[in-house]
């Protein structure tokens, strides 16, 4: 492949109408495509805006052909629509690659359509009053659709061009394509859901909101087989059930504990820490970003060992964001991140997590579920309900003193905050790991450790605290045929990219057994 990397200066191409057009120039007018761009901060004195470029034909799009490689072929006519339970990212790709091969999926989801869903979070934010099926964590697109949209995975797959392209073609900024740590921003994700679903439909898909699984139609002694649901709108048949539900899902986790012999799996959980973002930039990158349109704010991405025997680490970074309330049940506290595509808001946050493995207390598959449930509630109480969430200033935290907030940062949580004493929260060596281990994350990034910092509590859904065996292969259910657990609330991903990977691979499985 014929690549060159361009490289420019934050004040050569920072403000600069046409990023592409500079490109041009420095190529001396070639053809090209970008196909990665980064910012090399390893010398603030010398901060490299790097754009690596190809000159070749990008016509033979393999990332295609790894999502459908049975485009084009014939199937069965006599077999049952497939069902999808959930449509988030792993549902969503699942209905879009069986909707292209024709097969027509029926798809259920217990939340919204991302309209009202959009409504019913706003009345969450701005009064406190949640809907137990439309929130944050329910509803079309799942919890991603309310985040920063971040499409960053460690899997390495193919299918990553696939799935950017897709959301590209529905209203994601083209540099998802490219850039080293893409991200979607809310106020597009909203416009890429809507995108697919109208696609979906289009191909013969049904997608059906507001409507909840109740129950498994099985037959057979032994290994059972699925043959429909029971919603609490009517029966569905089917021979092939995609169950795409997310981490949240706790009534059903609970409901087909024995059924689907849910497995308890290590998770974590802790608090979102808030900066101004101009702090964080200047430290990343010794300039405010806010200084060139051009360039992002910056991202950190952060893990400690601590003398407590416990890990300390970032997670799902959130340049120029807020912190959001993420509860899908009443009289609970659940906090994540949140960015627009612009990512241009005055603080930036992050996910500060602890390491918990239900195994070091029971061997019941339900720990970690109770575990968070117990958190979220003691959040909501200790703040003194109406959904606001409990803080502290890390310089609180470090003196072992709560309730000398304001700081010179506001949190952005809404429907509100009340200062507080984690210790009244969350277990002792959980405080002291969030202590040290900030003051040794201070050493990574200067001031990250400054004591008017804002801890927010608590960050419980990072990801499922149980898996749901499952054959390597055919990705179906070890314990009842013709039900597939796929996605993060089955516990085989981690967030929307490797989300959506595990859905297209799971409906390829599908469709290779309709094939005539």
């Amino acid at each position: 492949m014929d690549e060159r990397e361009i490289v420019f200066s934050p004040e050569r191409i920072g403000n600069v109408p046409d990023v592409s057009e500079e490109i041009r120039k420095a190529v001396k007018g070639r053809d090209f495509r970008i196909t990665k761009h980064y910012i090399d901060a390893r010398h603030k004195n010398d901060i490299k805006i790097i754009f690596r470029v190809a000159f070749d034909d990008p016509s033979d799009d393999f990332s295609l052909k790894e999502a459908l490689p049975y485009r084009g072929s014939a199937f069965r006519s006599d077999c049952k629509r497939p069902v999808i339970v959930g449509f988030g990212p792993a549902g969503m790709f699942s209905g879009l690659v069986l909707a292209r091969y024709g097969l027509r999926p029926v798809i259920i989801d217990k939340g919204s359509s991302v309209e009202k869903r959009s409504r019913d979070v706003a009345q969450y934010k701005e009064k406190g009053i949640i809907d137990p099926s439309s929130n944050i964590q329910f509803g079309e697109g799942g919890a991603g659709t309310f985040s920063d949209g971040k499409l960053y995975t460690g899997v390495s797959s193919g299918l990553k061009g696939f799935i950017a392209q897709t959301m590209a073609r529905y209203g994601a900024p083209v540099e998802i394509m490219y850039d080293s740590h893409p991200h979607v921003g809310t106020d597009n994700l909203v416009k890429v859901v809507k995108g697919i679903r109208q696609e979906i439909l289009s191909l013969g898909g049904e997608i059906r909101f507001d409507e909840e699984l109740l129950d498994l139609d099985l037959k057979g002694t032994g290994r059972s087989r699925v043959t429909g649901i029971t919603t609490d709108k009517g029966y569905i048949e089917c021979d092939d059930l995609i169950l795409a539900v997310g981490n949240s899902s706790r009534e059903l986790f609970r409901r087909y504990r024995d059924i689907l012999c849910l497995q308890s799996k290590p998770f974590a959980v802790g608090v979102r820490i808030e900066h101004l973002r101009k702090d964080i930039d200047t430290a990343m990158y010794g300039f405010d970003t806010a200084l060139y349109k051009n360039i992002s704010a910056a991202n950190y991405k952060l893990a400690v060992d601590t003398s407590t025997g416990k890990k300390l680490y970032t997670f799902c970074m959130c340049p120029g964001g807020e912190v959001v309330p993420s509860a899908s049940f009443p009289e609970s506290v659940v906090t994540n991140g949140m960015s627009y595509s612009t990512r241009d808001g005055i603080n930036s946050n992050s996910a500060l997590l602890i390491p918990f493995d239900p195994k070091d207390t029971d061997c019941n598959t339900m720990t970690g579920i109770n575990f968070q449930d117990m958190l979220e509630k003691k959040a909501y109480n200790i703040a003194g309900g109406n959904s606001k969430a409990p803080i502290m200033t890390y310089g609180d935290l470090r003196k072992g003193k709560s309730g000398t907030y304001p700081s010179r940062i506001s949190p952005t949580y809404s429907p509100g905050t009340v200062p507080s004493d984690f210790n009244e929260l969350f277990p002792m060596e959980f405080v002291d790991t969030l202590r040290e281990g900030i003051a040794l994350m201070g050493r990574k990034i200067k001031g990250f450790d400054c004591d008017d910092c804002i801890l927010t509590a608590v960050e419980t859904r990072s990801s499922s605290p149980v898996r749901i065996p499952r054959n390597k292969e055919t990705f179906e259910s070890v314990s009842v045929s013709g039900v597939f657990p796929v996605g993060e609330g089955a516990g085989y991903a981690g967030g929307i990219m490797s989300s959506a990977i595990d859905g297209i691979r799971c409906a390829n499985t599908i469709a290779a057994g309709y094939l005539v």
